[in-house]
């Protein structure tokens, strides 16, 4: 067994506070993209090239992942991260699966390929130098591995694994064609995987390669490959299935899924050393891997990502996806373009995966599109929802912070292959985050002060778009369209298919003036949001007014499962994954399983006796509902049926009809799928009126007084210190309409956090450690707005007592202590952040680390 040495760290927390500044987008433009970055993160900062990199993430801890790319100068460089991706450690001193490591029953070479299945096993397969491929199984999240399989000696190209449905299964070219080797596998560890079978023969796959492996959730494997695997093209994408898993049948004879112009060494100006192929990739909608539906529409979809040439060798490249119903014996025609450039310039070396708890698809790829001369790239990623019949892929969104040249060191380091951004990169998308792994020239990151031209390993978080649902509501939805929805009722505002759920319940005002809004143009009357409730996981929470219906100035009422719940400092924890925690403003902080983050902030209207409540929620994987995503062409977010209204009528009245018949009917709540709790005699009707806002003034209700407007001028001044135009139009409009300068308030806080959250990241080594031996505690502070270095001091508290002195940070953000004689057993350690005096930043808590201490020395 191969022990590589690791910290543990876990997934920090933020501030209560802070939290709100992360997900308001008041100041979103229309058509913003539905996903964005994080910090790009320089994973391996060795003084030599990491490229043709591949990254996974555990399916049963969302908090693991581990990549390993192709080191230049010997071995395989590796890295891990147990804390979501936010830091990453390294398996040894060197960063390196070591070339000559003896328990790895071969040498390491290159071409690194992963795979974690559903019960933890991390199968990591590459070439070895004997002409080999090498397989290593880990258990514990890339700590330590086994060697599982060696095969060979063969001739041997760009191996692939992948691993689900109870079995692992290996394809590579071997002698010019393609070969491949399966097992079956029945638990975690070495012991429960059975003997690879046979070397089958893919049939029709002679000069194939260069490409992708994938299991249905049926159970079928398939293969793609391109073939040739030289020239500039044209070249053709084939596909081969083995409908029975580990059965006796062989693979199919294939099919040519489609033809490319894209080469197997077409040279494009961001790779002219090395040049690119179409690099072909597979995923699976295989929702079911993960608890989800196979009754879903499209359960068991099989997608197809390639790089297109329209015209021969005019380095004009694309991203296309194709999809099949039927395992890959049929292929959609015509194929979807997902890069949404309008240039003639270069994207290649593209990535899919799919995200098996919501059925979405992302895909990222290198883009040139932002270089006039076609020679930088820049990552991007765009990510599609599965409803309707084809996937919708929006607006694609720049993860990687800066551009990267692709014309290479010529000549190359000594020692080193000039392969420029290698061929291929790395893609996991599990739980709403997807992580794309590239190599980069960027120094982004600054780690290389030499200034010297060398590829590492970037990687980044990529999130769901982030909405919002505030005011009388003005709603910005994932895909950043910015619009008003007044209608009165309950309704869904965001789901996805993974059973993550948020609906939100409306009230009509009787107001004596109206507004128009400048999306829709229409000219409606007012509602306000007055509850939520949400599917967390297993649990179902509310967040609304007395049952009763008496108003109740001392703030709203918390339910799980329709039990009242008192949210304490420490917050509830819902499962391993999810937790409710106090928010600013006696509001509330649902953390989702699937690592959406929802901030509910209430403001109480003394005059109404009323509460009114801003939904805000960030880093989600949902694209439907209210707030979900637009199909390109349609002017609001998808109907419940996955279908589109299509481009903006140019008629008043059918705008009308669209927004507040067809669009609200499609996602109002119904008896059978409501979240809230109701008083007895009560239901979803209750609180709906069909009829509102009518199509023209007035905007009144039977035995309600109209509420009294401000004047422009007061309305003004209640918002002059909110600098965001969007935000700042929406609270002149709110206190204008409603007399209530309370909006006001509540709008200026959410400004307020908006440059100044902080997150700590807790990193603690050894764990676990042994008694007496002395834990380093590493406490990293970053802005959530991504701009600048935090100061100000950190203490940390062990077993709920005061660890030690305030410590300041350094210059990278960072303070570290020394831990000596921790007695056996499990301690808990948090970290606590306060900014210096005069800071934008906001103060912020770490996540609770469980450190063990085992009892032996």
């Amino acid at each position: 067994m191969s022990h590589l040495n690791c910290n543990s760290i876990r997934r920090s927390q933020l501030s209560t506070t802070a939290l709100l500044l992360s997900i308001l987008i008041s100041t979103v433009s229309p058509l913003q993209a539905q996903v964005g970055g994080g910090t790009d993160v320089n994973t391996s900062k060795l003084a030599n090239y990491q490229n043709e990199c591949a990254i996974a993430k555990n399916p049963t801890n969302k908090l693991q992942l581990f990549a390993s790319c192709n080191n230049a100068l010997g071995g395989l460089f590796a890295t891990r991260s147990t804390n979501g991706g936010i830091t990453w450690t390294y398996p040894d001193a060197d960063k390196t699966i070591a070339d000559g490591d003896a328990n790895q029953g071969a040498l390491a070479c290159c071409d690194p390929t992963l795979a974690w299945d559903n019960f933890g096993n991390l199968f990591v397969t590459y070439l070895g130098n004997a002409n080999t491929i090498v397989t290593l199984l880990s258990t514990d999240g890339g700590l330590t591995f086994n060697n599982l399989a060696s095969f060979g000696p063969a001739s041997v190209d760009q191996p692939t694994v992948a691993a689900a449905a109870g079995q692992v299964w290996i394809v590579w070219n071997q002698s010019n064609q393609m070969v491949a080797r399966g097992a079956a596998v029945t638990g975690l560890g070495v012991a429960n995987v059975g003997a690879f079978g046979t070397l089958l023969t893919i049939p029709n796959t002679t000069g194939c390669s260069f490409g992708d492996l994938a299991i249905s959730p049926g159970g079928a494997v398939v293969q793609t490959c391109e073939t040739p695997t030289g020239g500039q093209g044209p070249a053709t994408i084939r596909v081969n299935t083995k409908a029975d898993g580990l059965g006796p049948n062989p693979f199919s004879a294939g099919v040519a899924a489609t033809t490319t112009n894209v080469g197997g060494f077409d040279f494009i100006p961001a790779q002219n050393t090395r040049s690119v192929d179409s690099e072909a990739g597979l995923a699976y909608d295989a929702l079911a891997a993960s608890g989800g539906n196979p009754a879903s529409p499209h359960f068991g979809r099989l997608y197809l990502v390639y790089t297109e040439e329209p015209v021969n060798e005019n380095n004009d490249t694309d991203i296309m996806v194709r999809f099949s119903d039927n395992d890959g014996l049929n292929w959609s025609n015509p194929p979807i373009r997902v890069n949404d450039d309008a240039t003639t310039r270069s994207q290649f070396l593209p990535r899919i995966a799919s995200n098996a708890l919501s059925g979405n698809i992302a895909v990222c790829w290198h883009d040139a599109r932002n270089s006039a001369a076609n020679t930088a790239m820049q990552e991007f990623c765009s990510i599609a929802t599965p409803s309707g019949a084809t996937p919708t892929f929006f607006a694609n969104a720049q993860i990687g912070d800066a551009a990267s040249t692709g014309t290479g060191s010529n000549p190359p380091a000594a020692g080193q292959l000039d392969i420029q951004f290698g061929d291929y990169s790395g893609l996991a998308y599990f739980q709403g985050l997807a992580h794309p792994i590239w190599a980069d020239v960027s120094n982004s990151t600054g780690d290389n002060p030499d200034g010297t031209t060398r590829w590492d390993a970037y990687t980044d978080r990529v999130t769901g778009g982030p909405a919002a649902n505030e005011g009388d509501p003005h709603i910005t939805t994932v895909d950043g369209t910015h619009y008003d929805f007044q209608s009165a009722g309950e309704f869904v505002v965001l789901r996805d298919r993974g059973g993550m759920e948020i609906q939100t319940r409306q009230t009509a005002v009787s107001t004596a003036s109206v507004i128009t809004n400048p999306y829709t143009g229409l000219t409606t009357c007012v509602s306000l949001n007055t509850a939520v409730a949400a599917r967390v996981g297993e649990h179902r929470v509310t967040f609304q007014p007395d049952l009763s219906g008496v108003p109740n100035p001392d703030g709203l009422q918390l339910r799980i499962d329709g039990q009242l719940k008192q949210l304490g400092p420490g917050g509830i924890q819902l499962g391993a994954s999810a937790r409710i925690v106090p928010s600013s403003g006696s509001g509330i902080q649902i953390d989702f399983p699937d690592d959406s983050t929802m901030i509910v902030t209430p403001g109480w209207w003394s005059s109404q006796s009323k509460w009114y409540l801003n939904v805000n929620v960030f880093q989600t994987s949902a694209l439907e509902g209210i707030m979900g995503a637009r199909m390109p062409g349609s002017w609001l977010p998808s109907l419940a049926d996955g279908t589109s209204l299509g481009p903006k009528p140019a008629a008043l009245a059918q705008r009308y009809t669209d927004l507040y018949q067809k669009f609200a009917d499609s996602w109002r709540v119904t008896k059978s799928n409501s979240l809230f709790d109701y008083a007895s005699g009560t239901s979803t009707d209750t609180f709906t009126i069909a009829s509102w806002p009518p199509q023209n003034p007035p905007c009144t209700l039977p035995d309600a007084i109209p509420v009294k407007p401000l004047s422009l001028a007061i309305a003004k001044r209640a918002c002059r210190a909110i600098t965001s135009k969007a935000r700042k139009e929406d609270c002149i409009f709110d206190v204008r309409v409603t007399g209530e300068v309370g909006f006001a308030k509540t709008y200026l806080m959410s400004h307020r956090l908006e440059a100044g959250a902080t997150q700590v990241v807790i990193n603690d080594t050894p764990d676990p450690s042994k008694p007496g031996e002395t834990v380093l505690l590493t406490a990293t502070v970053r802005p959530m707005n991504k701009q600048g270095i935090p100061s100000g001091t950190i203490e940390y508290m062990l077993d709920g007592k005061r660890g030690g002195d305030a410590g300041k940070l350094d210059a990278r953000g960072q303070a570290t202590w020394r831990i000596p004689k921790m007695q056996p057993g499990k301690h808990q350690i948090t970290v606590n952040f306060r900014p210096d005096r005069g800071s934008p930043y906001l103060p912020s808590s770490s996540q609770v680390e469980m450190h063990t201490v085992t009892g032996d020395r």
